[in-house]
């Protein structure tokens, strides 16, 4: 993780198993921190997308093989992580490689949907269109990695991912995760919603 990008601010905070989390000192917390995921950081390698507007500090953390990561209590406290967000940390960094493979695999599939909704737009001559056919190397130099999220959700591993895409600049793509079960996909703040998650977690307890 390069540190000297941190804001002057923020302050370490130690959780066994993981790199340091930094967050605020004061306020509403989010921690971060960059973790060695060498699989899912391919979303973000040299061949990815430039990063979105408004990420290229934080996107600047994150060291090659790494990925950003946040931390967020429901009520902003800056205690400490709750617990259910570093179990999830702890499994991704355990299930790296499945996590990456799922991922891939539901984004290539979620191809069709896309191109249909952009084809049901109006678009001026010279807007991006989505290739009709894509394999993963394609797929890579379509979009980046912005961010993975920890949910302090019980239950499963609940992690969401932000994307830049060149297809939705202004929405991005994202995705809500339960460990290698794809919850829902949409735009990026899908995967920054716990309520998504929360949801996910009721409807399993209930057998729903």
């Amino acid at each position: 993780m390069n540190t000297e990008q941190l804001p002057a601010d923020y302050a370490p905070h130690a959780v066994a198993g993981l790199p340091l989390l930094y967050g605020p000192r004061q306020g509403w917390c989010v921690w971060m921190t960059a973790l060695p995921l060498p699989e899912t950081a391919r979303f973000r390698d040299a061949s990815a997308l430039p990063p979105s507007k408004g990420y290229a500090r934080d996107d600047r953390l994150a060291a090659p093989g790494e990925v950003l990561a946040c931390f967020e209590n429901d009520d902003g406290s800056c205690d400490a992580p709750a617990t259910p967000m570093i179990e999830a940390a702890l499994w991704l960094l355990a299930h790296d490689a499945a996590f990456y493979r799922t991922v891939r695999d539901t984004l290539l599939a979620d191809l069709p949907r896309l191109r249909a909704e952009q084809e049901g737009i109006a678009l001026p001559d010279d807007a991006f269109l989505l290739p009709r056919q894509w394999d993963e190397g394609s797929m890579h130099k379509l979009l980046r990695l912005n961010t993975v999220t920890f949910h302090p959700v019980a239950g499963a591993a609940y992690i969401g991912l932000d994307f830049g895409c060149a297809w939705d600049a202004e929405h991005g793509y994202g995705m809500m995760m339960a460990g290698t079960e794809v919850v829902e996909t949409g735009g990026a703040d899908v995967g920054g919603l716990s309520w998504i998650a929360a949801r996910h977690a009721a409807a399993r307890q209930t057998g729903q």
